[in-house]
């Protein structure tokens, strides 16, 4: 069984690809995305369009394979699909690519680089309405067209129910709240929320805790002038979200912060292209799965934060897993940069694919007191292309990307500790230990690229990096062995590093 998606008529298609499913035609969303690492801090206006471009993306649910044939309206040379992991063969006859996909998972295609790529979302089917049944909630339903909602406040005891072919423009606030399902796999899109110096970014106090009410919450994020993103959680219990696709937020697309009893199940970030676009960030939270999910955005992608006002929590018993990850500024699955809390613990990165990177993969950014431990990255594939561009940070905002500098690809793993004193106002700084990389690869798509480097830097002799496994890891199948093999960066304030 094959079901496809109907795009109102009102939303603009991306019109250089002509696309059908098995034999379907099908149409393809338009969606804007970064096309260079060129970033800043807020300059006080949005990020200019001409350091974008327009691509498209497509979803459709299937219960066996499907084969999907691309025509493009120009001369291609080159196709491939990502997850390389995947092994998907791609056919290409003149300007037709043909491919099958075997089962439901996130995919890219991309010809001649990375630019312009076509985002498939292959989703399981799942009967939503029947997952309300037998329950007492209030349902929400949002079936197919465009609906303008706003910033939606959902109550205790809610489930939303959003139809495939329904695209809403706001977001969803959740406060003090518990039992809140989001479900489905529409369009929940940010781009009429309009970012300014005026606005806040991130919901947080140095002087004292968030307020533990919902009034007192409420009353905060009005004070900040807080923005309101796609999706946000604040002291919240049992969440779960599956399904939808998030398009074009002026902020941190998701926040679960002081939550706990989270899932995040097979959501799509994509045309994440503004500054401090990130994906989903979790602030101090606690039991929290997310699970084949895609996040392709413009700054961080899947991160776990210690923010000052939430920081009485730890953020522990998260795990990570068979997701899809590209990222187009920062990093793709990290913990910090703010790492305000007591601890960081059993935090789990497990079967991803990392398919573009921008400065590193894999990544704990220890800025603040934090003690950091028992973290595992495991079974994680990162992709290394050689039309990679190198991330610059723009300091004059009439200087076009510069096309002179050299490649750089991103690092690979990364445990840095920094002076304290960023995203915190105490001066304390933490430890981080006890952390294992495992069953690490390292894929190419030319004989070009080279083995990434890593770096592992403690800051003083009571702050450190101590007791690192990075075990099994892969250079396009052949076995990395030893620190020069690794191409491991360590200062003095590290030690029990084992290769």
């Amino acid at each position: 069984m094959l079901i496809t998606r109907r795009v109102p008529a009102s939303e603009a298609l991306y019109t250089h690809i002509c696309v059908t499913v098995n034999g379907q035609p099908v149409q393809t969303p338009l969606c804007r995305v970064s096309a260079m690492p060129y970033n800043t801090p807020w300059p006080g206006f949005q990020r200019p369009l001409d350091q974008t471009e327009e691509a498209s993306f497509l979803g459709f649910e299937s219960d066996g394979p499907v084969t999907l044939t691309v025509t493009y309206d120009h001369p291609v040379t080159e196709v491939l699909v990502r997850p390389l992991s995947k092994h998907v063969s791609v056919m290409l006859e003149g300007q037709t690519a043909v491919f099958t996909l075997p089962g439901p998972g996130a995919f890219t295609l991309e010809a001649d680089g990375f630019h312009s790529a076509l985002h498939i979302f292959f989703d399981p089917v799942r009967d939503f309405p029947a997952m309300t049944e037998g329950r007492t909630r209030n349902v929400i339903t949002f079936g197919p067209g465009v609906h303008r909602i706003g910033r939606m406040e959902l109550q205790s005891g809610t489930t939303v129910l959003i139809d495939k072919d329904a695209y809403l423009y706001g977001s969803f606030t959740a406060v003090c709240a518990e039992d809140v399902d989001i479900l489905g796999y529409g369009v929940i899109d940010g781009s009429l929320e309009v970012r300014t110096s005026d606005t806040g970014l991130v919901p947080h106090l140095y002087d004292g805790m968030i307020p533990a009410d919902r009034e007192g919450i409420f009353g905060m994020l009005e004070d900040q002038n807080m923005l309101s993103g796609l999706l946000r959680f604040y002291r919240c219990r049992n969440i779960r979200v599956e399904g939808p696709i998030l398009r074009d937020s002026a902020a941190f697309a998701v926040i679960p912060a002081n939550c706990e009893n989270c899932t995040f199940e097979n959501i799509k970030t994509i045309g994440m292209w503004k500054y401090n676009s990130d994906g989903i960030d979790l602030f101090n939270s606690r039991n929290v799965v997310i699970r084949n999910c895609f996040l392709r955005n413009f700054d961080d992608c899947i991160v776990i934060k210690g923010i000052c006002g939430w920081d009485e929590w730890n953020n522990e018993n998260i795990l990570v897993e068979g997701c899809v990850v590209w990222c187009d500024w920062g990093r793709n699955l990290e913990l910090g940069a703010e790492t305000n809390a007591p601890e960081y613990r059993n935090v789990i990165f497990r079967d991803c694919d990392c398919i573009h990177g921008s400065t590193i993969y894999l990544d704990i950014q220890h800025h603040n007191r934090a003690d950091i431990h028992h973290v595992l990255f495991e079974n994680i594939r990162c992709e290394y292309t050689r039309y990679q561009l190198p991330d610059v940070f723009q300091t004059d905002m009439n200087a076009p990307f510069p096309t002179d500098r050299p490649q750089h690809h991103p690092l690979l793993m990364c445990l840095p500790i920094y002076r304290s004193g960023l995203f915190s106002e105490d001066g304390l700084n933490g430890r981080t230990h006890d952390v294992m990389f495992k069953d690490i690869q390292v894929l190419t798509d030319d004989a070009s690229v080279p083995m990434p480097e890593s770096s592992f830097t403690g800051l003083d002799a009571d702050h450190t990096v101590e007791h690192v496994v990075a075990e099994n890891v892969t250079f396009n199948g052949t076995p990395v062995s030893g620190r020069a093999g690794l191409r491991l960066n360590l200062n003095q304030f590290t030690a029990d590093i084992r290769v």
